[in-house]
């Protein structure tokens, strides 16, 4: 009877609401489904397959209510590479590879690690890649049928040489699609039973009559197979695989991404919270199934899923929804959409591509840092002339360097000496003609860690000159110690032993003083009482006072 009620509860109180935000959201995605399988270099069916099986799949199975999954801009230069590299079949082997990764990332609980790749990289990577895409659809911009080329100055040359054979019309068409998309929000928003049909719609109904109706002689899809999806057994090539594995890496690493990203604007759009594992493991589940049915990988989409949410969706069923309305669009309605015109889908991945240049996120960075500007124009730089798997390699290595740097640039050696002497420790030690004479307090700011040594060296000449018995050293702002500095700090504590000195810690973080316990000649010292440790620096200034002062 439970059962019974939920669902009598969701008919009365979801269903409408999620039906509608699944109908529009499904008109929405039939073009770009499309779109993004010719961008990539597939069959265009293939495009609508991948949409109606990850929608169904990844709404079912996913961590987030509202996203809408399905083939994507930001896939599609890798599948577009990965096809011209190895075939279709290849493809489809790095699409399950690809899904066994992300199953594996969301039961070792990576999801959240991807909130640590740096803003400037993913900036870089996604501007990038929409201009790949921009790049990739001139030839149908001007109605050209060219080879697809594995590199973007190729395709700009061989635009550049056949631009004499440019189609007029489909030029035509390719500007009336920007204008209507651009104009048509604007207008249907003041129409109170228009403005919630979608631009693109009524832009691809206007496309498809033209075409038809008036005969013109302009690239189209062609043939869509009004079927359902057929199962692909695939041909499981050991060599291939290995081949094609980090194609199937980056696949996975991008649609990770893009996918979390995407649960993140619907969370803030919703007020919700996603669980970032659980995505992962649906959209893994996804990919897997997705080649053996045709599919090409899939990801979240955030303009889709943003439709969804604006539409009214509850529930994750609209995703279904949106699915199934796909698929009856396929059956009841392939046999029009061969007419439909590439000059009219290059209209609307152009505008999507240029969506993915975030001016406002590169604005940002330039205006912030200069060392961040260098990462997102360098994997901006190698996005578009190199390979992704390269373009994100290297700038995660650039932002790790670039933090090296930044937190070394923060360690600092203080003496004591130049804080107000009238309060504090100094008041203490200038209280005392024995502390006063014998003993040095120095701070240590910031991470104790290899990239900070040289510096560590360097503070240590300039302000260290040991000329006092007792040396304390305060850590209270040392929020961590790698091994370099466990080294580094056992050095400097037998150096002063050698030279008859003692050295004090206090105010040492749990986390350091784990470190420190840890390493067996730290734990001997301290045993033998050549390094005290003492919970703060006025009990190490009585210690003195105490034990040596009398």
């Amino acid at each position: 009877m439970r059962t019974e009620q939920k669902v009598k509860n969701y008919f009365e109180e979801s269903f409408l609401s999620d039906l509608k935000a699944g109908l529009i959201t499904a008109v929405v995605a039939l073009p770009l489904a499309i779109a993004f399988a010719i961008a990539s270099g597939v069959e265009p069916v293939m495009g609508l397959y991948t949409a109606i099986i990850a929608g169904m799949l990844v709404s079912t199975f996913g961590g987030s209510r509202y996203s809408i999954s399905g083939p994507t801009g930001a896939m599609t230069v890798i599948v577009l590479s990965t096809v011209n590299g190895y075939g279709v079949e290849g493809l489809l082997l790095a699409g399950v590879l690809a899904g066994v990764f992300q199953i594996l990332f969301g039961i070792f609980r990576l999801g959240k690690v991807v909130k640590y790749i740096p803003l400037p990289v993913i900036s870089g990577f996604t501007s990038g890649i929409g201009i790949i895409i921009l790049i990739g659809q001139l030839s149908n911009v001007f109605g050209l049928v060219l080879p697809a080329r594995e590199h973007v100055w190729e395709t700009v040359y061989d635009v550049f040489t056949s631009i004499d054979a440019m189609n007029i019309l489909a030029l035509s068409m390719f500007a009336g699609t920007i204008i209507l998309m651009l104009l048509l929000p604007k207008v249907l928003s003041n129409i109170k039973y228009l403005k919630n049909i979608p631009a693109s719609i009524i832009t691809l109904v206007l496309s498809v009559i033209l075409t038809y109706h008036f005969d013109l002689k302009i690239p189209i899809v062609g043939e869509i197979p009004s079927i359902i999806p057929q199962i692909h057994m695939l041909d499981i090539n050991i060599g291939l695989m290995y081949a094609v594995l980090p194609a199937a890496f980056t696949i996975a690493l991008l649609g990770t991404i893009e996918s979390l990203l995407c649960a993140v604007v619907c969370d803030a759009m919703t007020n919700t919270k996603h669980n970032s594992n659980k995505e992962l493991i649906g959209q893994g589940i996804a990919n897997v199934i997705l080649p053996f049915f045709a599919g090409i990988p899939a990801t979240a989409a955030i303009a889709r899923s943003a439709v969804n949410i604006r539409e009214g969706a509850k529930t994750r069923m609209s995703g279904v929804i949106h699915a199934l309305v796909l698929l009856g669009i396929l059956i009841f309605f392939g046999p029009i959409a061969q007419y439909i015109p590439k000059a009219y889908l290059a209209g609307i991945l152009v505008l999507v591509s240029i969506k993915m240049v975030n001016v406002d996120e590169i604005r940002t960075t330039i205006n912030i840092s200069k060392m961040d500007t260098f990462v997102l124009l360098t994997t901006f730089a190698l996005t578009v002339l190199t390979d992704l798997v390269f373009a994100i390699q290297a700038g995660m290595f650039l932002s790790i360097i670039l933090l090296f740097i930044r937190l070394t640039n923060i360690i600092d050696v203080q003496s004591m000496e130049g804080y107000d002497p009238s309060e504090g420790i100094n008041a203490t030690i200038l209280s005392d003609p024995y502390l006063k004479d014998n003993v040095a307090v120095y701070t240590i700011n910031g991470p104790f860690f290899f990239g900070a040594m040289a510096v560590f060296e360097n503070k240590v000449d300039e302000h260290i000159h040991m000329s006092k018995p007792h040396i304390i050293i305060r850590m209270r702002y040392v929020p961590f110690i790698d091994t370099t500095g466990i080294e580094r700090l056992k050095s400097f504590i037998t150096t002063r032993k050698g030279t008859g000195e003692k050295v004090y810690l206090t105010t040492v973080q749990p986390e350091v003083m784990r470190s420190i316990n840890s390493d067996t000649v730290l734990s001997k010292l301290m045993q033998e009482k050549d390094v005290i440790v003492f919970k703060s620096t006025q009990e190490a200034l009585g210690y003195l006072q105490e034990r040596e002062g009398n």
